[in-house]
């Protein structure tokens, strides 16, 4: 029997989260999550479309994942003066070390994943999944694959 590479695709994700759970500490966030402050740290209070569009994650989602944070005290969102529909987002100082942590978690679950690899293969699976996760996104930014 073979297996879809969309379930494999699906299998590799769930791996790759519990990976990531398992480097993160306790109490941590989600690798979504982590992303999400990641983009918020990278912008200058950025609406939670322009969260949507750095990140591909759709509206709906990019709203709980805001409201969570919020309620962890990790960001803080605002109406903007321009546009009372509109939330600016902003991290908090614990959003900051938060993020911090996020990314020590994501570098830990990088390598032990990646070292489950030839070393052969490494480069070409970070290509191909930027150019898979490219593909279905193509308004938001061009992802880029670390070598």
């Amino acid at each position: 029997m073979s297996v879809s590479i969309l379930h494999l695709l699906h299998r590799a994700g769930q791996a790759a989260d519990a990976t990531f759970e398992q480097h993160a500490r306790a109490g941590g966030l989600t690798p979504r999550q982590a992303v999400v402050l990641a983009a918020i740290a990278n912008a200058d209070e950025p609406s939670q479309t322009v969260l949507v569009n750095a990140t591909g994650i759709d509206r709906s989602t990019m709203a709980d994942v805001v409201r969570r944070l919020t309620k962890q005290g990790l960001v803080t969102r605002k109406r903007t003066r321009s546009d009372a529909r509109r939330y600016a987002v902003r991290l908090t100082p614990k959003g900051y070390t938060a993020l911090d942590d996020a990314r020590d978690a994501e570098s830990a679950a990088e390598a032990a994943l990646l070292a489950r690899l030839p070393q052969t293969l490494r480069t070409s699976l970070a290509r191909s999944l930027a150019r898979l996760a490219d593909a279905a996104a193509p308004s938001a930014p061009r992802l880029v694959a670390a070598e």
